[in-house]
Formats: C-alpha cells, sequence, structure tokens
C-alpha cells in the first residue's frame, strides 16, 4: 500500500480513448490538471460519464471550462433508481491500456487531497496478463451498459466510439477462455445486488471477521443487522474518522457485542475510501471501489463499480502498515460527521430545461428541450453565448411546444469568433417576463475527435490516420498554413491505424491518390524552402515516423500472419516509400538512409529479414503458414497487387541507389539501375518461387508505380525499362 499522485498513473502513452466515470466533476481541476498528463493530453477521444444529478449541479455553476463537450464528452447517465456512483476508468491503446477502480471522483478533493483507494492495472503487448484484459473487457462492457442510460445525444457518441474501438484494440474483443479462480473481478450493479453476490459467496465459507472503511452508511445499519443475521458469530470492525464518517452509532449499539470501532490516526486527509473485507477458514477477501457500506450501493439502486479480491490478505493487512495506524475506540468517543449519502436529485422537476444541443460537422444545431411552465410561452427561444458574455450573441426560434427536437441553422456571424466552447440555453418569453433555463455547454461533435496539430476531425486527416492515404498532400497543406514545426509535430505524434480484420473492420483497399492532382516529388513548396533552421527536425522526425510504423505496423503485421490485414499492410507499405522517396528528392532523407529502410520494408513483407543487427518475420510467409492454403494466398496477392506493389517499391529503391559510373572494391558496378543490389533481388525473387506465388506483371507494377503519382510520364517510361522480372 502505498501513496500516489493520481496524475502518475495518467502519465503514460496517449489513450485512443479514455473513459472516465465519476459521480461528482470538476471540471476546472479536470483541465488543469488532469487533461494536461500525457494520457489525456492528446488521446483521440475522452469520455467523462457522470451521474445526470450532479451535471444538472454543474450547469447551474459558473464553471470556467474552456474545453468541455469541446475536447471531451461529458456523458451524464441517469440510472432508472439511485444516482450513478462508480469510479471507473478505462484508457486504451492499440497496443495496451489501464484499468483503474477506486473510490475517487475527479474532483480536486478525490484526486489531489481525500484519503481514497484506488487499484490500477496496466495491459502491454509486450507481456500480456490475461487477468488484466479480462477486467478491460468487464470495464468495455460496463461503460458500453451506461451509454442505455444516457442522453440521447451523447449516448448515441459514446457508444458510437465504444463500439470502434475494438478496431484499433483488438486485444479488446480477443477470446480468452474463462477462468473460475480469478484473482480479480470487476463488479456493478448493472449484473444484480452487490450484497447478494458476496452472500452467496461466504455462505460456503463463513466469515469470522468482517472490516469496513466507508464514510457513508444507512441510518439504521441494515448492512450490519444482515451480516450478525446471517452470520451470528462473525465479528464487525468498521474503522472512522471522527466527525466525517456518518456512523450510526445508536443502531450499532442495540447489536450488542461483537462490534468494533477503530479510529483511523496519522492523517489530516478526508476519509473518502470504501472496503469491505473478510477472513474465514480458508482465505481473506475483499469489495473494493466505489460502494459505501449502505443498501443504496449494494442492493443495486445505485450504479457502482468494484473490484472483487478473492485473495487479499497480504493487500488488507497492507493498509495499516506504517503511514497509516488504527486504535480500538469506545463508542462513546466517537464524534459521527453529519454528511449524508448521495441520494438522486429530481432535476426533472425544473421548470425550463435544455437537454442536449449539438454542433454538428455541418454547422446545424440539433436541440431538445422542454418545459413544464404553468402558463404556456408567447414563444420558446434558443440563446447561444460564449463563456463570459453576459447577453446572448444569437437567438433562434423554437417550436413553442412543452418538448420536443428541433434543428436550427445559427446565423453566420453568431459562431464567427467562437472558438472555444460554446454555451446554450432555453429562453420562454411568459407575459412581459423572460424566463431562461440554466446554460449547458454545446456538444461541438467535429472538434471532440483530436488529431495532432489541431482538434477537430476532417476527411483528410481521417483518411490519413485510416490508412496513409494522402499524408504527404496533407503535409503540403500542413506545412503551408502552420509552418514546418507544425509537420514535424503532427509526423511525431501521427499514428496510421492498425488493423488485421479482428473485431469486423473489413473494407476495400483505402490507398488511392487523387488523378485530379498529381503530386510532383521534385517540387519543393516555398513553407519548406524557407523553414532554415528546422530542417534537421523535419528530418528526424520523418526518420522517427517511419520506424515507428516499420516496428508497431509492419512487423506486427508480419508476427501476426492474418491475411485481412493484407490491404492495412499494403496501405503502410506504400505510405511509408512515398514519405521517404518525396523527402529524399526534396534534400531531407539521405539516399543511404531511405535504401536501407525501404530494402528492410521489402523483406518484411515477403520472407522475413534477419541479419546481424536486425530481424524480422516476413508477413507473406506468415500468412503462408496461418493459412495453410496457397491458392487462396495467391488469390488474395493478385487481387490487391501486393507483390506489384513490392516490386515497385524495389524498382524505385534500385533507381535511388544507381550512380552512374561508380567504382566499387568488392563488387562489379552496376551499369543499370536493374543491376543494383543483386543479393536482395535474388531473395525477392526466391521468397515468391518458395510460396508458390505468381510473379506480378509489367503492367502491374506499372500501375502501382502510377499510384504513387510522384514521377513524370519520361520518368515512368525510364523506369518500365528496368523492370526485370
Amino acid at each position: 500500500m502505498k501513496f500516489l499522485d493520481f496524475t502518475s498513473l495518467l502519465d503514460t502513452e496517449p489513450a485512443n480513448l479514455a473513459a472516465l466515470s465519476t459521480f461528482q466533476f470538476d471540471a476546472d481541476f479536470f483541465e488543469r490538471r488532469l487533461l494536461r498528463c500525457s494520457a489525456l493530453v492528446k488521446a483521440r477521444r475522452i469520455l467523462v460519464f457522470m451521474d445526470a444529478g450532479q451535471w444538472f449541479n454543474l450547469l447551474r455553476q459558473d464553471v470556467p471550462a474552456r474545453f468541455l463537450n469541446r475536447r471531451y464528452l461529458v456523458v451524464p447517465v441517469r440510472p432508472t433508481k439511485g444516482v450513478f456512483h462508480p469510479k471507473l476508468n478505462l484508457l486504451v491503446r492499440d497496443d495496451g491500456g489501464q484499468v483503474q477502480c477506486g473510490s475517487n471522483n475527479l474532483t480536486r478533493s478525490g484526486c489531489a487531497s481525500n484519503l481514497e483507494l484506488l487499484n490500477s492495472f496496466t495491459i502491454t503487448a509486450e507481456k500480456a496478463n490475461e487477468e488484466a484484459v479480462r477486467l478491460a473487457q468487464e470495464a468495455y462492457s460496463f461503460f458500453k451498459r451506461a451509454c442505455d442510460d444516457a442522453d440521447q445525444e451523447t449516448g448515441r457518441i459514446a457508444r458510437q466510439w465504444l463500439e470502434e474501438l475494438p478496431r484499433d484494440a483488438p486485444w479488446l474483443a480477443a477470446e480468452i477462455p474463462p477462468a473460475e479462480n480469478r484473482a480479480v473481478r470487476l463488479v456493478h450493479t448493472y449484473d444484480g445486488s452487490l450484497w447478494d453476490r458476496i452472500a452467496t459467496l461466504l455462505d460456503a465459507d463463513a466469515p469470522k471477521r468482517f472490516l469496513v472503511i466507508s464514510p457513508f452508511f444507512d441510518q439504521k445499519a441494515e448492512l450490519a443487522q444482515r451480516i450478525r443475521q446471517r452470520w451470528p458469530k462473525c465479528q464487525i470492525e468498521f474503522v472512522v474518522q471522527q466527525k466525517t464518517t456518518n456512523l450510526p452509532v445508536s443502531a450499532l449499539k442495540k447489536l450488542r457485542g461483537g462490534i468494533i470501532l477503530s479510529e483511523l490516526r496519522n492523517s489530516s486527509r478526508r476519509l473518502h475510501a470504501k472496503l469491505l473485507a473478510w477472513e474465514s477458514s480458508k482465505a481473506t477477501g475483499c469489495l473494493v471501489g466505489s460502494a459505501n457500506f449502505s443498501t443504496a450501493a449494494f442492493d443495486a439502486r445505485n450504479v457502482e463499480t468494484c473490484l472483487l479480491v478473492s485473495d487479499a490478505e497480504e493487500f488488507v493487512s497492507a493498509l495499516f502498515d506504517g503511514q497509516f495506524t488504527k486504535r480500538q475506540l469506545a463508542f462513546d468517543d466517537f464524534d459521527p460527521g453529519t454528511e449524508i449519502e448521495p441520494e438522486a436529485e429530481d432535476s426533472d422537476a425544473t421548470t425550463l430545461r435544455l437537454t442536449s444541443a449539438l454542433l454538428t460537422e455541418a454547422g446545424e444545431l440539433r436541440v431538445s428541450f422542454r418545459h413544464r411552465l404553468a402558463t404556456k410561452p408567447s414563444r420558446l427561444r434558443l440563446a447561444i453565448r460564449t463563456p463570459g458574455e453576459q447577453r446572448p450573441r444569437a437567438f433562434m426560434n423554437l417550436p413553442n411546444k412543452d418538448n420536443g427536437t428541433a434543428t436550427l441553422i445559427p446565423p453566420e456571424s453568431a459562431l464567427k469568433d467562437a472558438h472555444g466552447t460554446i454555451l446554450a440555453s432555453l429562453v420562454a418569453e411568459v407575459g412581459e417576463k423572460r424566463e431562461e433555463s440554466p446554460p449547458i455547454w454545446v456538444i461541438q461533435e467535429g472538434r471532440l475527435t483530436f488529431e495532432p496539430s489541431g482538434e477537430g476531425a476532417s476527411t483528410a486527416k481521417s483518411k490519413v490516420e485510416e490508412s496513409g492515404e494522402g499524408l504527404t498532400e496533407f503535409l503540403e497543406e500542413l506545412g503551408k498554413r502552420d509552418g514546418v514545426s507544425a509537420v514535424i509535430e503532427y509526423l511525431q505524434h501521427l499514428n496510421i491505424r492498425f488493423n488485421d480484420g479482428v473485431g469486423g473492420r473489413h473494407g476495400g483497399r483505402m490507398f488511392r491518390l487523387r488523378i485530379r492532382d498529381p503530386f510532383h516529388a521534385d517540387v519543393a513548396p516555398e513553407w519548406l524552402l524557407n523553414a532554415k533552421g528546422d530542417t534537421s527536425n523535419l528530418t528526424e522526425a520523418i526518420y522517427g515516423f517511419v520506424d515507428r510504423h516499420d516496428k508497431q505496423r509492419l512487423r506486427k503485421h508480419a508476427k501476426r500472419g492474418n491475411v485481412n490485414g493484407m490491404e492495412n499492410f499494403l496501405d503502410i507499405f506504400t505510405a511509408l516509400v512515398r514519405l521517404l522517396y518525396v523527402y529524399h528528392v526534396r534534400g531531407f532523407v539521405h539516399r543511404l538512409k531511405l535504401i536501407g529502410r525501404v530494402c528492410d520494408y521489402v523483406e518484411i513483407a515477403t520472407c522475413g529479414l534477419e541479419n546481424d543487427q536486425d530481424a524480422s518475420e516476413g508477413y507473406l510467409c506468415s500468412v503462408y503458414n496461418n493459412l495453410g492454403d496457397p491458392d487462396y494466398l495467391k488469390e488474395v496477392c493478385n487481387e490487391l497487387n501486393f507483390l506489384g506493389h513490392v516490386r515497385a517499391a524495389f524498382l524505385i529503391v534500385q533507381r535511388i541507389r544507381y550512380v552512374p559510373g561508380e567504382t566499387s572494391k568488392w563488387e562489379i558496378p552496376p551499369s543499370r539501375p536493374s543491376e543494383c543490389l543483386p543479393d536482395h533481388r535474388k531473395r525477392l525473387r526466391e521468397a515468391v518461387k518458395e510460396l508458390g506465388l505468381n510473379e506480378p506483371s509489367k503492367a502491374d507494377i506499372m500501375k502501382a508505380l502510377g499510384e504513387y503519382k510522384m514521377f513524370t510520364a519520361a520518368e515512368l517510361t525510364e523506369i518500365e525499362k528496368e523492370i526485370v522480372i
């Protein structure tokens, strides 16, 4: 057991998606501290699930939130009864992630000053941990279920993001054999009563002792009564904090013997941790997470998440190992706290309410509203403002109904200079009076998906991220608009998606350059010519980008050998070759650096790479071994022109390798490009033959070369002369 700074758990690689849950939410603290942590600052998508009643309280406050529903999406959850009270976080990357389950809200006190209990589990691709993966899968299912209780728009977006997640993180949907004796399980009240689960578990091995840590209790100590009735000889110890724990002393006194109070010492922090531990003749177990020791939590009136730990003796013993101590306390010496357990609030009683407001990528405002005014208003309007503005900057008329939805077109000037969060409210005119609802943060759907060097998803960025399509063209536009530093940052953080067909993600090959705007590699743009001091950093960013995708994408495909990943392999392979060639011609990629890398890509694409410095499986060989069907492999390769692209890349590297008149001490100098790299050429030919595949035709190779759109017609004619199969 150790003290830790909650933010240290977020000092990891950026998440593809972070799903966080809390009862209360401090948007200012979240943006100032948590959103700046490395796992979230460049996370692609962020969801914050919170209790709908607490969300409504937040709306009534003047919260200085700059990024709410613009950089991250808040998903208010309204359970059918009770409150939404879990403290569960799931951070997912394509190569791993993290599960956190504890007692702390996403507030300043919950993350920085309270005494909380939190458990964190890390998943990494290098060291598979089936138990941690299973916990992540359970957390993933929980969040999908929570979407059912969310508002219409936020629930739709959150569900869509969650359903897309296994495409990028196949491990999240991996089949893991069920294990009966798991050490840790995630349990939640969507699946039913926590009490029933604990009681059933302990009936087989009656507990001798319970240890309870909780800030809130039922005033009649109902759960303690249940324990006494079910296991009369069991001792119950309550760890309390003076003037904080609202323990029902008078009710516990009526239970007479077997009840012990222990006072927490050595801490000025407010005790907010939740733990139920038990000791039996065979083992010590515990339930730790968000559930207070109350019937609302244990009987599934609230939505709660906890970890059920089967062998917890060491874990429980470590609670009081020196940093914290406890001492026995007499009932009459205890001064309980007065704060009560969170209860559901009736926000529906509000007379005027804007339920949701969504700004689509097309610039339309889609809103849902309702009112319970005693007198029918003469007019209903939507008011738009930005934070700090006392008066709305625009009004739009709404249908004069008790409730409904509407799609509005904001005036062009209304959002022209609104570069941050946008607030919307419902305005009703009743007689000579005007009533206005609390403002809500407009969901800016087009900005919620974060892309490096800019906010908001765009078609061009999405295509680059999905398949590498148009990467070089996108860098041109980015450099022209924001300069070379933006290009460097983009390359440093861009990760083209990995996809080998796991998770139901299929589709035709996406890498197709636009014929209408041919790209010429030998024309350096003005922004690049004027870059001066940043050029060395740009070179390193290019090398970093291609090497990252070599190791994390091409070699990952080669290791897995899934035929469904052939399209994705080819997309990334082609994007890397094209980027290296374009920036070599422009003078930013050294000739030998390009030759070495592309030769490696060719070998990784076929039968593998093995030398004194490096080794990797070969993609086609791995697919061949997995399929056991050479005819089907041949069919897929022909359909995608896989070997045509591999041969085209090799032709490009031979062309760069050739230096007319070059002399060498070790070999006969080549007289033309096709004679260059003879050992690589031989290995490529042998690999194709060994796999029983057809060599691509000259037309296949020229088709692949033409798709690069970086050679003139004259250059293509010269290259065609060097095709030797």
